[in-house]
């Protein structure tokens, strides 16, 4: 029996390392982070970024992808925080902003860059010296994304639309927008940038910079649905609106949509359905403290919940701890959101050793 317990306590020490919970919309993050990458000061040392864009993670090998843009490189940093010297894995682009990272190759997955000085998305797999472009020319290249398929997304800010790839058909198709008209009609965007699909319903998430919204457009879809933000195209700095939306992810389970906020210098979370958002991070004014942001630009969560931002003008991503995971309502049975898998592979346990 103690040999039981043994193992079913070391799993239990293990199971967070190896299965992603799942992020309650009314989770709470340290509101001070820490700063992971880059040491506020624009430069190319292997400790310093440039205006980093984009960032990835890779859950599985414990890796955090930057797109340093202003020194045309990706810089590799470990998740464990063990260390904040970076390691260049590429370099020699041109203005890369947003990253896709497709971890099917653990050891080295191949990497989508929105190039933007190149007007074009360029693949990068192992033992590359350079970048293969995907599609068709994509001016401005701002946001970059795959879905289930393995078609490519991307974000032409200058044309202001959404082109998608598909690697069957070697053939670059419009989903979302209209070529060459801006404006805040539901059918139109206004220099889009960060973009997200969503692999369970196939819609498409769009950050819509200057009409300051986040549009959803269903596949297929004609017009885009405003999730976020002001559906007339207006900026502000109230919990109803965002100014100049930067970057994107959305939760797949919740559907609760996370913003980057750029000239607000926040994260906003807008829950399913809500007509408003509330800030998880930032929010504190322009600054370079550890509560503050100057243009974030990018985010993402790791397989535990914890929130990375990368921030433009202070030249670094913060990290910032999920404190409490509660639910939006109280149960008698439970108190912490987690994912199906975790109590599968409990019962597992349970069963195997009893």
């Amino acid at each position: 029996m103690q040999i039981v317990i043994t193992y079913f306590f070391v799993i239990l020490y293990c199971i967070p390392s190896l299965i992603s919970i799942s992020i309650s919309p009314c989770a709470i993050w340290n509101t001070t982070g820490i700063t992971i990458a880059g040491t506020g000061i624009s430069g190319a040392s292997p400790q310093q970024l440039s205006y980093p864009q984009g960032i990835f993670i890779h859950d599985r090998k414990k890796r955090l992808y930057v797109s340093d843009t202003f020194n045309n490189r990706i810089q590799l940093f470990p998740l464990d925080q063990s260390t904040t010297t970076g390691i260049t894995l590429l370099s020699r682009l041109s203005h890369g902003y947003k990253i896709y990272v497709d971890d099917d190759n653990d050891d080295f997955p191949t990497i989508y860059i929105a190039m933007n000085g190149a007007n074009r998305v360029e693949k990068w797999i192992q033992g590359a010296t350079h970048g293969i472009q995907i599609g068709d020319q994509c001016r401005g290249c701002t946001g970059v994304w795959l879905d289930k398929e393995k078609n490519i997304y991307m974000s032409e800010h200058d044309r202001h639309r959404i082109l998608k790839w598909s690697p069957k058909t070697n053939m670059t198709t419009m989903v979302a927008g209209e070529t060459d008209k801006k404006g805040p009609r539901s059918d139109h965007l206004n220099e889009p940038q960060g973009i997200f699909i969503d692999t369970t319903t196939e819609a498409l998430y769009i950050a819509d910079l200057i009409n300051h919204r986040i549009q959803k457009w269903l596949k297929d879809a004609k017009e885009g649905v405003t999730v976020a933000g002001s559906s007339d195209g207006d900026p502000g700095s109230d919990a109803k609106s965002l100014d100049r939306p930067y970057g994107l992810r959305v939760d797949e389970e919740t559907k609760t949509v996370y913003v980057v906020d750029l000239l607000n210098n926040r994260i906003q979370r807008w829950r399913n359905g809500a007509i408003e958002g509330e800030t998880i991070a930032g929010g504190n004014g322009q600054g370079n403290g550890s509560n503050q942001f100057f243009h974030p630009t990018d985010l993402a969560f790791d397989n535990q919940g914890n929130l990375y931002v990368s921030e433009g003008w202070n030249h670094r991503v913060q990290f910032f701890a999920l404190i409490n995971n509660r639910p939006c309502y109280e149960s008698s049975t439970s108190t912490v959101y987690s994912s199906t898998s975790t109590m599968l592979i409990l019962t597992w346990i349970i069963m195997t050793f009893i």
